[in-house]
């Protein structure tokens, strides 16, 4: 597993303090979630920091973040993270709990929050690591999709977007949680390491409003060509401003 800090191309994170790295899931989560016309964001799992400060880097003056994350080390991480950004005139701040306990405690950004992303802890039924705060990272026994959907429901004002990552074999489990919790499915991307791989994650883009502005658009999106590391021109589109050799 990686040590030390980890450079982007603008800013750095430290990460010793959290039990999940930096790691592909959340640099596409950062890398491809639009952010045109946000102002207020979320991040639910913010483990050290790096996806709000992602977002952050394309946001626009005036902005601001909040990371939630319940492991106490990576909150921590987070908010120091968050406090050593480059970005002039945008803002960022951590909240150390739970999500279900940040609606009760901030019952004034009810319906505030523009966008609201999450690389959540998706795996339910495995086996788990000794080390507790790896099992909060990875395992949904503290956030059930259901719990991700009504905080969002709750928190995101009418147009808001939640986006989200997940494992492929919970694509239809996921959306199934879209129809009765006023959210429409605006974009699913089918996430494969290479073209010759099946689909290892999607990302899913939802807005906060029961009847479609817009159909809904199924994209593909192919992360490496013939060997590791070699980002097909569609990723690099995406990860340019971010990574460091690209």
């Amino acid at each position: 597993m990686a040590k030390g800090p980890f450079h982007f191309k603008s800013f750095s994170v430290e990460q010793d303090g959290a039990a999940m790295k930096v790691g592909m899931d959340g640099i596409v989560l950062g890398a491809t979630t639009p952010v045109e016309g946000v102002h207020l964001a979320m991040d639910i799992g913010s483990g050290n920091g790096y996806v709000g400060l992602m977002l952050l880097q394309r946001m626009s003056a005036g902005s601001h973040v909040i990371g939630v994350e319940i492991e106490p080390e990576a909150a921590r991480q987070s908010e120091e993270n968050y406090a050593n950004h480059p970005f002039e005139g945008r803002t960022a701040s951590a909240w150390s709990g739970a999500i279900q306990s940040f609606v009760e405690a901030h019952p004034d950004q009810i319906g505030q929050v523009d966008l609201m992303v999450s690389n959540p802890p998706f795996f339910r039924d495995k086996p788990k690591s000794p080390i507790q705060a790896r099992n909060l990272a990875r395992h949904d026994d503290t956030l059930k999709m259901g719990d991700l959907v009504k905080a969002a429901s709750l928190l995101l004002k009418p147009g808001g977007r939640l986006c989200t990552i997940w494992p492929y074999d919970r694509l239809e489990e996921w959306h199934s949680w879209a129809a009765g919790s006023e959210f429409h499915v605006l974009c699913t991307t089918h996430i494969t390491t290479m073209a010759h791989l099946p689909c290892k994650r999607f990302t899913s883009e939802w807005t906060k409003q029961p009847c479609p502005a817009e159909p809904h658009q199924d994209k593909k999106l192919t992360l490496e060509g013939s060997a590791t590391l070699d980002y097909t021109e569609e990723y690099l589109r995406f990860i340019r401003p971010y990574l460091r050799g690209t």
